[in-house]
């Protein structure tokens, strides 16, 4: 936020706890009013005229009810929370008020008086616990699960009226779970989301750092598991056909990738170079088990679309959630409506195909990077052998 110079006031940078621009847009509107709101207010002090104030609904933080509904006002937003269970969320007005007049001090002096007087830097002891879980795991900082982890931080601060996590109990951990359920988001879905906060707080009970977790078994699973199809052979045939010409360089590639070799979306991001076993280029990807950690070699229908050699990333977008959701558009667009087809469905379609040409099943659990009994196994094949069964994948 940029002042006019004649404010004293410094520029102000804040973070918004998230890597998803649209996200941002929104807690960044009461911000942006504020920013408004001080901008009308210097004209109208140059001008001596009026002092705006603004007023809500609900006062911030937590309030109660007669009949014991708890409201928890943000500054966008008040959610009604009753036993234990969000009841509705309802947008907190704001009302710009002209019936106060300013006081007698020259704004100059109040300026300067603001500017010289230092303001302490605000600490976040909860964000600290979850900075030391991040970097204890070997989580990047810029990374997709940092990003996620610290948006999904942020909103719970967001929905707790910024209660403290050593105040918060199992009864708020069971709200945000019912506050996730009424965005109708899939059991699969609420778990990952509690787990990114569950897991810090696990890790700072382990060092001593904390007592108690809020979100201890708070989850109710429920059978709404989406069952997932793999691309058949028309599907493919049309995205070929008609889909891919028109997506992004980024997109292109990413779909190129997953439909040839069956890596997860974060495995084909994650690529920062190549290396080479008698002659053959492959990559190393994995991360999530021991199991995926692998060697996946590159195979020749892929070849005429990368670098002639892997020196660093190959996406231009740094969000691989950007890449994700625009294939997944795209698709829906021109491949098919069906839901229980997306994306990931391309590493589905791999183990169909493998199976279809009737690869070991060693060597399949080998490619796409699936549990083999024994994590010492990791490169048991050669690289030639993989690419034979991997040549046949194509896409």
């Amino acid at each position: 936020m940029q002042y006019p110079k004649a404010m004293g006031r410094r520029p102000l940078q804040k973070s918004l706890g998230t890597a998803d621009r649209s996200e941002a847009g929104i807690k960044a509107l009461p911000l942006i009013q504020q920013h408004k709101l001080d901008l009308w207010e210097f004209r109208n002090r140059k001008d001596e005229r009026f002092k705006l104030t603004a007023t809500r609904k609900w006062p911030l933080g937590e309030s109660m009810l007669e009949d014991g509904t708890r409201i928890i006002s943000t500054e966008w937003s008040a959610l009604f929370i009753k036993d234990g269970a969000l009841m509705k969320e309802e947008r907190d007005q704001w009302h710009v008020n002209l019936d106060a007049r300013f006081d007698s001090e020259p704004y100059e002096q109040a300026a300067e008086k603001e500017a010289a007087t230092p303001k302490p830097k605000a600490t976040d002891s909860d964000l600290a616990l979850l900075d030391e879980y991040l970097r204890y795991k070997g989580h990047e900082t810029t990374g997709s699960y940092a990003a996620e982890a610290r948006s999904t931080w942020a909103e719970f601060k967001v929905f707790t009226g910024g209660k403290p996590i050593k105040d918060c109990d199992r009864t708020d951990g069971r709200a945000y779970v019912d506050f996730l359920r009424s965005k109708d988001l899939k059991t699969a879905t609420v778990v990952k989301r509690v787990n990114f906060l569950a897991a810090p707080i696990n890790h700072a009970n382990e060092t001593g750092d904390l007592k108690g977790n809020p979100f201890f078994k708070v989850v109710d699973h429920k059978d709404d598991k989406l069952e997932r199809l793999c691309f058949d052979a028309d599907d493919m045939a049309l995205a070929n056909a008609q889909m891919l010409p028109k997506l992004g360089k980024d997109e292109r590639l990413m779909w190129l990738i997953l439909a040839a070799t069956g890596m997860r979306h974060s495995e084909a991001f994650a690529i920062r170079e190549e290396f080479r076993e008698d002659g053959i280029r492959y990559v190393r990807v994995g991360k999530k088990t021991d199991s995926s950690k692998r060697r996946v070699p590159l195979p020749d229908c892929l070849l005429p679309h990368l670098p002639t050699k892997i020196t660093g990333p190959l996406f231009e977008d740094p969000n691989l959630k950007n890449i994700s959701k625009n294939l997944l558009r795209a698709v829906r667009r021109v491949v098919t409506k069906d839901k229980r087809k997306v994306v990931y469905s391309l590493r589905h379609r791999v183990h169909t195909r493998l199976r279809e040409i009737e690869c070991p099943i060693d060597v399949q659990k080998e490619i796409v990077g699936h549990e083999n009994g024994d994590h010492g196994n990791y490169g048991k094949f050669s690289i030639a052998l993989l690419k034979r069964w991997i040549d046949e994948i194509n896409y």
